[in-house]
């Protein structure tokens, strides 16, 4: 029984009461993710990292947890519950690691529950959307210092354009032609877009824009709130690594300014919502300090590229037969590539406007 084997797992880390339940949470396409309930609490997060996407589990884990320490340090202030519901905290297995590797060479890392939270697909409304900008700009701005180069490279290259691309490019030589013809229109939006999606990417190659620590995966369902809408912390830590500050801005948008679901490819159902775009960056922009003027010139670019890399991400998937994303049904990455690339358009015809009040909003 699944019961029996994950209180096996879970008594392998330092937890402070006795197994009583779990329930299977559906967080993100890759991992799998239970909620512990003990008699007392706290209760806690246990997961098994997906070795095909991380092969390098005990590597991505450690990485977690040096980001998560350091957060603590920065709040070392605060009580311990209030450290407990900014920063998500890993649980020490009893061999003093921060990990548990299983019979079949598993994956498995605990974490504390925090409790009384909510979680979104979608933003409901402006406020959500103003704290989750709080939430990503003070991620960003008490981590400035730290100095990412000491985490592995989980994901190499996991943000850049130009190897998606050729990651595509691939796919496309090596798929049917039955796929080929079906996906035509996407194919061509993709080589339609590709050269100006590339800006980010030699500006970095160039060293014309800081690297710093990223969580990389800033969508809404990995912030947390309290039931009264107030952002608490940054989850799903499985992606943090050097990067650009693009990449969390531009991804936090992607799916809070979608009016759409992400799965949804009804294009009458997507646009972008203008309201939560500039809500959202209120809050960001109120915690992050001393852009540099070449950050702040590509971060229009930023919300739409990276819809699109998820685009191409998603399409590339389909192209090699799902075998990265979790899919409910064989068209489910395409339907999302439609999703996100429609999100594109939407924003290329308000990008004047998006610029306007970036331009007025960091002049300030």
């Amino acid at each position: 029984m699944k019961s029996d084997l994950l209180k096996h797992i879970i008594n392998k880390f330092k937890i402070h009461s006795e197994f009583e339940s779990y329930q299977e949470l559906d967080y993100g396409h890759i991992n799998d993710t239970y909620l512990i309930k003990t008699q007392n609490e706290p209760h806690y997060i246990l997961q098994k990292i997906n070795s095909n996407v991380f092969p390098q589990a005990q590597e991505l884990i450690r990485n977690k947890v040096l980001v998560s320490n350091y957060l603590q340090q920065k709040y070392s202030h605060l009580k311990e519950e209030e450290i407990y519901r900014k920063v998500l905290c890993f649980v020490e297995a009893k061999d003093t690691t921060f990990f548990y590797k299983d019979s079949i060479g598993n994956y498995w890392n605990t974490s504390v529950y925090i409790d009384d939270s909510v979680t979104y697909e979608k933003a409901p409304n402006i406020q959500v959307a103003f704290e989750a900008g709080k939430a990503t700009g003070k991620f960003l701005e008490v981590t400035k210092n730290f100095d990412a180069s000491q985490l592995h490279e989980i994901l190499p290259k996991f943000h850049s354009i130009t190897f998606r691309y050729q990651q595509f490019k691939t796919a496309v030589k090596n798929t049917t032609v039955d796929k080929l013809n079906f996906a035509n229109e996407l194919i061509d939006f993709v080589e339609k877009h590709i050269v100006e999606m590339q800006q980010i990417d030699k500006a970095i190659e160039a060293n014309q824009i800081p690297l710093r620590l990223t969580h990389s995966d800033t969508k809404i369902s990995n912030i947390l709130f309290s039931k009264d809408n107030k952002a608490m912390c940054l989850i799903d830590t499985d992606t943090v690594m050097q990067g650009v500050i693009h990449y969390d801005y531009g991804d936090a948008i992607r799916t809070i300014c979608n009016t759409a679901d992400e799965d949804s490819n009804n294009e009458n159902e997507i646009d972008f919502n203008h309201a939560f775009f500039k809500s959202y960056s209120e809050g960001f922009f109120n915690e992050i300090k001393e852009l540099t003027k070449k950050e702040i010139n590509l971060l229009p670019l930023s919300i739409k590229m990276m819809p699109f890399i998820m685009g191409v991400r998603f399409l590339t998937d389909y192209l090699n037969n799902n075998i990265y994303y979790k899919t409910n049904y064989e068209n489910h990455n395409f339907d999302r590539a439609i999703n996100q690339f429609t999100l594109v358009k939407r924003i290329n015809h308000t990008y004047s406007e998006i610029k306007a009040f970036l331009d007025v909003k960091l002049q300030n």
